[in-house]
């Protein structure tokens, strides 16, 4: 999906669909969790848990207090790394690593990620890291290309991303890529810059 313009992509219908062998653009962050049918109460409950706090997973995660908000590159990595940085043993599926990354995000993609937790199951990707009890590291190469100029209160980044499960036992996962599309604005030119949308091309 390279070399089609991120302002393109950022308006265009999306839906959601499995990650292995898919080009399709997907909303939000949450590439892993397949579109299994199960609906439970129970299911809808747990996947929708509160965020684990930070200090309890395995690796260090980006600091708010560190990050320049004045530079939407520095912002959007940050946001990234929290929501593809996923420990299987504490958390639910990818939603509570989206939830993590709240300091980074506009009020309303915020308030739309608490809205709308997920129904179903996570799936086969997650299940696997799962019993392994993995959590992921997360390494980032920009990709600027076709990336619209900045205005005073929007600008655009591109993210190529690898994650990287590890498991109990030295056990290390095959890496998922995929290319991360972030949307940043800010009311003013004095104010923060802070992510309103993320879309993710599987590869």
């Amino acid at each position: 999906m390279r070399g089609i313009a991120v302002a393109a992509l950022l308006a265009a219908s999306v839906v959601t669909a499995p990650l292995a062998g898919c080009a399709t653009i997907l909303p939000r962050a949450a590439a892993l969790d397949q579109a299994a049918p199960s609906r439970s109460t129970s299911a809808s409950r747990s996947l929708a848990a509160a965020p684990v706090p930070v200090a309890s997973l395995p690796v260090a995660l980006p600091s708010p207090a560190a990050v320049n908000y004045a530079d939407p590159t520095a912002v959007s990595q940050a946001a990234i790394i929290i929501q593809w940085t996923m420990d299987t043993v504490t958390d639910a599926s990818q939603y509570q690593a989206e939830l993590r990354s709240a300091p980074f995000l506009a009020p309303a993609y915020l308030a739309e990620l608490k809205a709308n937790p997920p129904v179903a199951a996570p799936g086969y990707q997650w299940n696997q890291w799962a019993a392994h009890r993995a959590y992921t590291t997360v390494s980032l190469v920009a990709e600027p290309d076709d990336q619209p100029a900045d205005t005073a209160t929007t600008a655009y980044r591109q993210w190529g991303i690898t994650v990287t499960p590890h498991g109990t036992g030295g056990w290390t996962g095959a890496p998922v890529t995929a290319t991360v599309f972030v949307e940043l604005s800010r009311a003013g030119s004095d104010r923060p810059w802070l992510v309103s949308a993320v879309y993710v091309d599987p590869t």
